[in-house]
């Protein structure tokens, strides 16, 4: 199926649940059965009911953790599911009420973090990878280090030296990515078992939210002269996560 049948699918398949809401709602107004039309208001009233309940329990959870209060791991995690069903809703929300999606974003990569930080990891060296964005790398070294980098000349200007650093003493893999496609596919083809992944707050909630299968501590870069511009990251930062995941503290 090329592209556009795809696109001309889902497009179809969302009239097609709308045009149902919309004969379902029909059928049950006009209905000549009361009982019927009772029935299909009380169910409609516990749904919407559970909804909203769902969305406050959802909303109290997540102030507790951001709190930085004792919360059960497994509860941690629903919430975490619920907000990943309602990260484009409340986008798109954040547009009327003319708050930062940034703002929004960094909530998200807390109550992530929060959750992976919750568990207990013992992983081997070789099962951790590291990936940062390109724009660590100062824009006027001419020592590219997107396919290795290895290849960084520790000149000490800019993070990649660290990343070399934190490779080499802890074995872990490491990599400079130049978008958050090319990531996905360093991701795909050496397959760890938990990613360190430093970014800025949309790219990290993209990645995040792609990988799934596995922990992924999200980790924002700092960027003093603007983004994706010589941007740094915070080493203690990410030689922590690198700790947790290993097993220690």
């Amino acid at each position: 199926m090329n592209n556009e049948k795809k696109f001309m699918y889902i497009m179809s398949v969302i009239a097609l649940f709308f045009a149902l809401v919309y004969k379902l709602l029909n059928f049950v107004i006009y209905s000549n059965d009361t009982q019927f039309v009772n029935v299909s208001i009380t169910l409609l009233n516990i749904l919407l009911m559970i909804i909203i309940t769902i969305i406050i329990l959802s909303s109290v959870v997540s102030y507790i953790i951001l709190k930085n209060r004792k919360i059960n791991k497994n509860i941690m995690k629903i919430n975490l599911n619920i907000v990943n069903v309602m990260y484009p809703l409340v986008i798109v929300a954040t547009k009327m009420f003319s708050i930062p999606k940034n703002e929004i974003r960094r909530v998200y990569v807390i109550l992530n973090n929060k959750y992976i930080y919750s568990n207990n990891y013992n992983l081997k060296a070789e099962d951790i990878m590291l990936v940062t964005p390109h724009c660590i790398q100062k824009n006027f070294c001419k020592h590219k280090v997107t396919n290795d980098i290895e290849n960084c000349r520790r000149c000490g200007q800019c993070n990649v030296e660290d990343l070399v650093k934190l490779k080499q003493k802890y074995n872990v893999k490491a990599f400079v990515a130049t978008g958050g496609t090319l990531a996905r596919k360093i991701i795909i083809e050496n397959k760890p078992k938990a990613v360190i992944a430093i970014a800025c707050e949309r790219d990290l909630i993209s990645g995040i939210q792609d990988v799934s299968k596995f922990p992924v501590i999200g980790i924002l870069n700092k960027r003093p002269n603007g983004p994706c511009f010589n941007t740094e990251i915070d080493v203690e930062k990410v030689e922590g996560a690198i700790k947790f995941l290993l097993g220690g503290n």
